[in-house]
């Protein structure tokens, strides 16, 4: 009786249930993950990781952890679109550094934590709970991506936009329809990046500038004077004396937070209100989590803010 059971139980093995996982590894064959090859550019060394791995840290790094999951979400999807464009296989150049595909360098690329920075930053026990924020938001938008007109877009993002984001045709020259100017509201709640008041001193300016402004009897203001603005509020042209610089250049010399500003004359000092923070084009991040907070989806956040843009999954786009 024993031996009949037996044999019966491998005939069912036989007959029925080794085809199904033959059949299954046939059709649902799983897709060789991307491998991302990361200069970590603090310790000079590229290494190889798994996308979503890579994408991890850069969620990390790049946007609050405690920020609304949905944002977290389109965070993902907007690093993922950012680091696939730079990929060769999908046409993209690479990074600076030879072998790479991308930096860990902000000023280049985006920024990235390994779990040691995270736990440093976050604290031991809080590591956990984040971790797990970001990795389900890098889970579940596993494999999609930005396009427009079936292609990867340039998915740029900045950490507050003061109210308005700005078109990618007045901060590089070249008009992108997708990085058009488009309200942000909710930046505002987040009042760190929202807004900066700072001062700065005559003499100081002159040095960062390397100018020799002098204030004659009408005092400073006859001598500085904002010339011209963008759609979005951002200074284009600002007068100083008999020279004229690009809102630009003033934000990268004087260290000022973004190019949207005010400016008041008080003596010798010159007082800088300014709002937001970072070159204001893509998607706010402050503004995303407002409006993750006013209950839009991860989806909705990223059609806001890349205009036309539509979202698919990388088998879409594959070569």
């Amino acid at each position: 009786m024993f031996k009949k059971g037996y044999f019966i139980l491998i005939v069912f093995l036989i007959i029925i249930i080794i085809p199904l996982f033959i059949i299954k590894g046939f059709f649902y064959e799983k897709e060789t993950p991307i491998v991302v090859k990361v200069y970590k550019h603090k310790q000079d060394k590229i290494v190889s990781m798994e996308l979503d791995k890579y994408l991890q840290g850069v969620v990390a790094a790049e946007m609050p952890a405690a920020y609304n999951v949905e944002a977290l979400k389109a965070q993902s999807v907007a690093s993922r679109t950012y680091t696939l464009k730079k990929l060769p296989q999908f046409g993209g150049n690479g990074c600076r550094q030879s072998g790479a595909d991308i930096s860990t360098d902000y000023r280049y690329d985006q920024a990235w934590y390994s779990e040691k920075e995270m736990k440093k930053k976050w604290g031991f026990l809080s590591f956990f709970y984040y971790w797990a924020r970001i990795s389900r938001a890098v889970e579940d938008t596993s494999g999609q991506v930005l396009i427009y007109n079936n292609e990867l877009i340039d998915s740029v993002y900045h950490s507050n936009s003061g109210g308005k984001t700005e078109a990618a045709g007045v901060v590089w020259e070249k008009d992108v329809p997708y990085l058009s100017t488009v309200d942000s509201p909710y930046d505002k709640r987040h009042k760190k990046n929202y807004k900066h008041i700072k001062s700065i001193n005559l003499d100081k300016m002159n040095r960062l500038l390397g100018r020799n402004i002098s204030i004659n009897n009408n005092g400073l203001g006859e001598k500085i004077k904002i010339l011209d603005r963008s759609e979005s509020d951002r200074v284009l042209i600002l007068q100083i004396g008999d020279e004229k610089f690009s809102g630009q250049e003033i934000r990268e010399k004087l260290k000022l937070p973004s190019t949207k500003f005010e400016l008041d004359i008080d003596g010798s000092d010159l007082i800088f209100t300014v709002f937001g923070n970072g070159h204001g084009v893509g998607m706010s991040q402050d503004g995303a989590d407002g409006f993750a907070d006013e209950g839009y989806n991860y989806k909705q956040i990223l059609r806001h803010y890349y205009q036309g843009a539509e979202i698919t999954s990388i088998g879409e786009i594959k070569n």
